[in-house]
């Protein structure tokens, strides 16, 4: 497998993996296979919209050049390099988000105080000599708000952090949200991942490709985090699946699992003990016995880390290392 980190010409095999329409066919011509450059062959031999036919003759043709048709990992490139884990949680949980924090909860204070002074006029009229201190209090809101903003979109050292979701259930739904915002989303880019199709899954090459560039576009990942706990929400069509979670394992700094409805839906990428090293597995609160008896049942010798109803992580220090112990085995650094 292409290390995790290694960038090499990953958007050139992006962009050969798109779906030949000549290749849908049952009974695909020979032609339609041998036109193809070898990297176009590498991708349509694994492109699920493909016949089964036609993936085994691009495969075969492949082989005829001398080319591996074992299967090709598209990985996005990390933000963060090997050297930037010598600060531990620092990188993430020091002053660079202290400073964010404060901005964003200055502004919100500073926004409740002008709408106090606001609505105080209204109320009585005699105090409308307070109208300058609320348009200053609001220009101050504003300037703090677009400071947090402006540190928000420039972050520059994200993890990407793959969430391995479970089941949707009202029962995790709303804890697991919170879980993500607390606890998860200081490390950088939430992408997470669901069993299951649901609205805007990847059913294409061409919905592959975007979700695949999207990854590696640090303004717009910055953004869409500094939007929503997660900064990119992703499920596939069945047959889709397996080559959007290759995509998600290969291309994060740390996998998170959620066991909380008591299965291991991933088992095809948890299965690899490389895979397993850089994973962290979490529940939530009440779930934890089966959680811990999941693991077992699948060989899996590590710790389940539980978090409350109210997103709170419990034993976090012990999770935070357990998340930095996984990104340093994803880029091979030892503690």
């Amino acid at each position: 497998m292409k290390s995790v980190n290694q960038a090499g010409d990953w958007r050139m095999h992006l962009r050969d993996m798109r779906t030949q329409n000549a290749l849908r066919e049952e009974a695909p011509s020979e032609d339609a296979v041998r036109r193809l450059s070898d990297r176009a062959l590498m991708a349509a031999a694994q492109n699920p919209d493909h016949s089964e036919a036609a993936r085994a003759a691009a495969a075969a043709e492949l082989r005829a050049r001398g080319g591996n048709p074992d299967p090709w990992h598209v990985t996005a490139p990390a933000f963060i390099r090997p050297a930037d884990l010598a600060r531990g949680d620092r990188l993430f949980l020091g002053w660079g988000r202290g400073a964010r924090a404060l901005a964003g909860w200055s502004a919100v204070c500073a926004a409740v105080a002008a709408l106090a002074v606001l609505a105080a006029q209204q109320v009585a009229p005699v105090l409308a000599r307070w109208a300058p201190i609320g348009a200053l209090l609001l220009a101050i809101a504003g300037g703090l708000a677009m400071l947090w903003g402006m540190a928000s979109l420039l972050r520059l050292k994200p993890a990407r952090v793959a969430l391995l979701r479970p089941v949707a259930s009202a029962m995790t739904n709303a804890p697991l949200r919170r879980m993500i915002a607390a606890e998860l989303r200081p490390y950088g880019h939430v992408v997470s991942l669901a069993p299951g199709e649901r609205g805007g899954a990847i059913r294409g090459a061409t919905d592959y490709r975007a979700r695949a560039s999207a990854l590696s576009n640090l303004p717009g990942m910055n953004f869409n985090a500094l939007l929503g706990a997660e900064a990119m929400s992703l499920s596939a069509a069945a047959g889709w699946r397996p080559l959007v979670l290759d995509l998600l394992v290969t291309s994060s700094d740390v996998i998170v699992v959620d066991l909380s409805d008591g299965g291991i839906w991933a088992q095809e990428a948890l299965g690899n003990p490389d895979v397993l090293k850089r994973c962290v597995f979490v529940s939530i609160w009440g779930k934890l016995d089966e959680a811990e008896a999941a693991l077992r049942a699948h060989g899996i010798d590590a710790p389940c880390f539980h978090y409350a109803p109210d997103g709170e992580m419990q034993r976090r220090a012990a999770f935070r290392a357990a998340i930095l112990a996984a990104m340093r085995a994803t880029h091979g650094v030892s503690a």
